[in-house]
């Protein structure tokens, strides 16, 4: 019986047992109602705690949002696309260990071919955190040879620039941009690619349409002020990095805000020179 049928026979039973109990007495089927929501609601307590701990992280409540996920991991019914959200979380708060067996418990209890794929990226996302650079790098590659995709592209092209293989990577986030050249992260891979190639004008021509995305990280900004800074076009990369200053840095990133402060800094010095001369 295919899972398709089967849901319409539940579906088809529970009428039944709804009109059977109507037909005893209004207040039976009244009760048997009230029984099947609180049924399926219990059973669907997994989801309503990831659901509501997605929209805490949103509101940038993270504590709240590791509370509600916690209770959603704890629950038997949690579906492998909200263990993975809970490993991600786990990971931006620096528990790498308990993420790391979150995603490995994924691998071992799914055979669905997308939330293994999910949960093998997100275990070398964990592993280069770790330090484990050479097996988070390894592993992304593998995938890379498997599975042509939007986020297979954009995670391992980033892992090539971290590398330093940039001739190497730069053919691969070009092939990248090729599959999908609306994606953010393939966009910032080449933009950023470009920029440590010194290949400045193509540089300012993939950075000036993501900008047009408005990117989250800060590191985005960042590249694009230095490469507006070679270009000598300064105030634009005040510009940049005024907003820099003003978003998070990725997960994984070769950045540290005081990098940003000192780029800031240096810019802003250039600038008050130049009105005072």
């Amino acid at each position: 019986m295919t899972p398709k049928i089967k849901r319409i026979l539940n579906v088809i039973t529970v009428i039944l047992v709804i009109i059977i109990g109507f037909t005893l007495s209004w207040i039976a089927g009244v009760a048997i109602i009230v029984l099947i929501l609180g049924y399926f609601t219990y059973k669907s307590r997994s989801a309503i705690y990831a659901h509501r701990g997605n929209l805490a992280y949103m509101r940038g409540d993270r504590d709240q949002a590791l509370i509600l996920m916690e209770k959603a991991y704890r629950t038997d019914a949690i579906l492998p696309k909200h263990q993975i959200g809970y490993g991600f979380l786990l990971m931006k708060v620096g528990e790498l260990g308990k993420a790391e067996d979150i995603f490995n418990e994924v691998l071992h209890q799914t055979a669905t071919r997308d939330m293994i794929m999910q949960a093998k990226i997100n275990l070398a996302t964990v592993y280069w955190l770790q330090n484990k650079r050479d097996e988070a790098y390894d592993s992304l590659k593998e995938i890379s040879q498997e599975v042509k995709n939007t986020l297979v592209y954009g995670n391992f092209g980033y892992f090539q620039i971290l590398r330093g293989e940039l001739e190497t990577a730069l053919a691969y986030n070009l092939e990248a941009y090729a599959y999908n050249d609306s994606d953010l992260t393939i966009m910032d891979n080449l933009a950023q690619n470009y920029y440590l190639l010194d290949r400045l004008d193509e540089a300012d021509e993939m950075y000036t349409k993501l900008m047009g995305k408005t990117p989250k990280h800060a590191e985005s900004y960042y590249y694009y002020a230095l490469t507006l800074q070679k270009l000598g076009r300064k105030q634009g990369a005040i510009e940049q990095i005024n907003k820099a200053m003003e978003k998070e840095l990725a997960l994984i990133t070769p950045l540290t805000k005081g990098d940003i402060d000192a780029l800031a800094s240096e810019l802003r010095e250039v600038e008050a020179d130049k009105l005072e001369a």
